[in-house]
C-alpha cells in the first residue's frame, strides 16, 4: 500500500511538473510573439505627422522619416531629433525649434510662404452684358473677346459693356472631423469573429486564416499543435457600396469543404455619429465544395469603442441547417437550428499592435452535439496580438483558440468533436492574414 501511495505521489508531481512547463512554454511563446510582432514599429508615422503639422516645420522634410531616424528608410535607432522629440513628450516645443532649426522655417520663410489675406481675389474675366456666349478676358494687360458658339478669339482696343468681375467666393479652409474616441479595426475578423470593419465602396479584401487543430497540445515538442495537420481557409469580400458588400469564403476538407457566400450591410457607424458600430450579414454555407449540408446563418455584429485605444464587441449567429464537423465531407446529415453568442474585446497597446480575447458559446442544447466525439462543452475561446501596417491595409495576427472552424456556423464548434480537449488548455496556435488589395 505504501509502495502504490509513493508512486501515486511521484505520478502526480510528474504531472504538475509537467503543467508547469507547458504553462512556461506558452507564456514564453507569447513573449516571444510580441517581441517580434513589435520589432519595426518604431518608425511611426503618427508622429512624423506630428512634425509636418508643425507650421514651421519645413515642407520639404515633412514626410521623410530621416527627421527622427538614422536610417532615411525609418525603423531602428532614433537620431538626436528623434530622441530630444520623445524626452520632450512627443511635442514639438519652442526649445525643439531652437535646438534644432536646420528642421525648422525662420520667422521670415513663415511669412514669405503664407498666402497673403488682403489680396485682390478678382478674376480677369468679365461676362459680356446680354450675351450667351461671350466673355473678355484680360492676359498681360490685353482684353481679348472669346465668342464660344463660333469659337473665335477677338483683340478688343475697347471694351465691351460688360458684368461686374468675377470674384472668386471665399472658401473657408477645409476641416476634417476626427473623433479621437473611435476605434478602427484593421481586420475583418478578431480572432475568429467578425470586428463590423466598414468596407469601402470598390475595395477588395483578402482573408487568409490558418488554423493546427490536431496534434495533442501536451506535448510540447509539438509546439501547441504546429507539427500537425493544418486548416488553411481563404475568402474574398468587395465593397459594392459603402454599406453594402458580399464576399465568399471556403474552408479545408478536413472541416466538410465548406464554401460560404455572404452578404452584409453597415446599419449603423460610430464614424458617423452614431453610437456604436452595427453591421449584419446573412451567409449560405454549402459542405462538398457547396453541394450538400446547407446551412443559412444570419448575425448582428455590435461594436462600441472605448476610446480610441479599445473596443467591444457583441456577435449574436442565428444558423439554420446547422451540422456538427466531421472529416467527411460527403457525409449527408440532417440539420438542426443552433444559436451562439459570442463576445470579443480589442486593446491597442502601441498605434499599430493590438491584444485580442473572444469568447463563442452555444446557447441550445442540441447545438452542442454531445453524440459526436466528445460534444462541445464550453465556449470556444481565443486570445490573439495583431500587427498592422502604418497604412491599415494589412494586419497579422498570431492567434491561441480551442475551435477548428473559421466559417459563420463552424466558429462556435470546438475541438471537442473531435475527441480532443475542449478547455483552456485545449488552445493551439493559428494566425489570420488580411489584405485591402485596392
Amino acid at each position: 500500500m505504501t509502495n502504490i501511495t509513493n508512486t501515486t505521489n511521484i505520478t502526480q508531481r510528474d504531472d504538475y511538473r509537467i503543467r508547469v512547463r507547458q504553462r512556461a512554454l506558452r507564456l514564453l511563446i507569447c513573449v516571444a510573439a510580441m517581441s517580434l510582432l513589435a520589432q519595426g514599429t518604431h518608425a511611426l508615422p503618427e508622429y512624423l505627422k506630428i512634425y509636418a503639422a508643425d507650421p514651421a516645420s519645413r515642407p520639404e522634410l515633412r514626410t521623410q522619416c530621416s527627421v527622427c531616424h538614422i536610417n532615411p528608410r525609418g525603423g531602428g535607432p532614433r537620431n538626436e531629433f528623434g530622441m530630444a522629440f520623445a524626452r520632450a513628450g512627443k511635442k514639438i516645443t519652442p526649445e525643439l525649434r531652437q535646438q534644432f532649426a536646420s528642421l525648422f522655417l525662420t520667422t521670415g520663410e513663415q511669412q514669405q510662404q503664407a498666402p497673403s489675406q488682403q489680396q485682390d481675389q478678382s478674376l480677369p474675366i468679365s461676362f459680356v452684358r446680354d450675351s450667351q456666349s461671350e466673355v473678355v478676358v484680360e492676359i498681360n494687360g490685353r482684353n481679348y473677346l472669346i465668342n464660344t458658339r463660333k469659337r473665335e478669339v477677338t483683340l478688343l482696343s475697347s471694351l465691351p459693356k460688360t458684368t461686374e468681375p468675377q470674384k472668386l467666393p471665399q472658401v473657408a479652409a477645409a476641416r476634417v472631423e476626427v473623433n479621437p474616441d473611435i476605434y478602427e479595426p484593421s481586420d475583418v475578423r478578431a480572432i475568429n469573429l467578425p470586428t463590423a470593419l466598414p468596407i469601402p465602396k470598390g475595395s477588395l479584401w483578402v482573408d487568409f486564416t490558418h488554423r493546427f487543430p490536431f496534434s495533442e497540445v501536451n506535448n510540447t515538442a509539438g509546439l501547441f499543435g504546429l507539427d500537425g495537420f493544418a486548416f488553411p481557409a481563404f475568402g474574398v469580400t468587395y465593397g459594392i457600396t459603402d454599406r453594402i458588400n458580399a464576399g465568399v469564403y471556403r474552408a479545408p476538407t478536413g472541416i466538410g469543404r465548406p464554401i460560404e457566400i455572404f452578404v452584409g450591410a453597415s446599419l449603423l457607424d460610430e464614424r458617423k455619429g452614431h453610437p456604436f458600430n452595427l453591421a449584419g450579414r446573412v451567409a449560405l454555407e454549402g459542405r462538398d465544395n457547396f453541394q450538400r449540408n446547407f446551412t443559412t446563418s444570419f448575425e448582428l455584429t455590435l461594436a462600441r469603442s472605448i476610446t480610441r485605444h479599445a473596443q467591444v464587441y457583441i456577435v449574436p449567429t442565428l444558423s439554420l441547417g446547422d451540422r456538427p464537423i466531421t472529416p467527411d465531407p460527403t457525409q449527408n446529415a440532417p440539420g438542426t437550428t443552433a444559436m451562439a453568442l459570442g463576445f470579443g474585446l480589442s486593446v491597442n497597446i502601441r498605434p499599430s499592435i493590438t491584444l485580442m480575447a473572444e469568447a463563442n458559446m452555444r446557447l441550445n442544447e442540441e447545438a452542442r452535439y454531445e453524440n459526436v466525439g466528445l460534444g462541445i462543452h464550453r465556449p470556444v475561446v481565443g486570445f490573439g496580438i495583431e500587427k498592422a501596417s502604418s497604412s491599415r491595409k494589412h494586419a497579422f495576427s498570431l492567434i491561441f483558440t480551442n475551435g477548428p472552424g473559421t466559417t459563420f456556423s463552424q466558429r462556435s464548434m470546438t475541438r471537442g468533436l473531435f475527441f480532443a480537449d475542449d478547455s483552456m488548455s485545449g488552445m493551439t496556435i493559428g494566425f489570420n492574414l488580411t489584405r485591402r488589395l485596392f
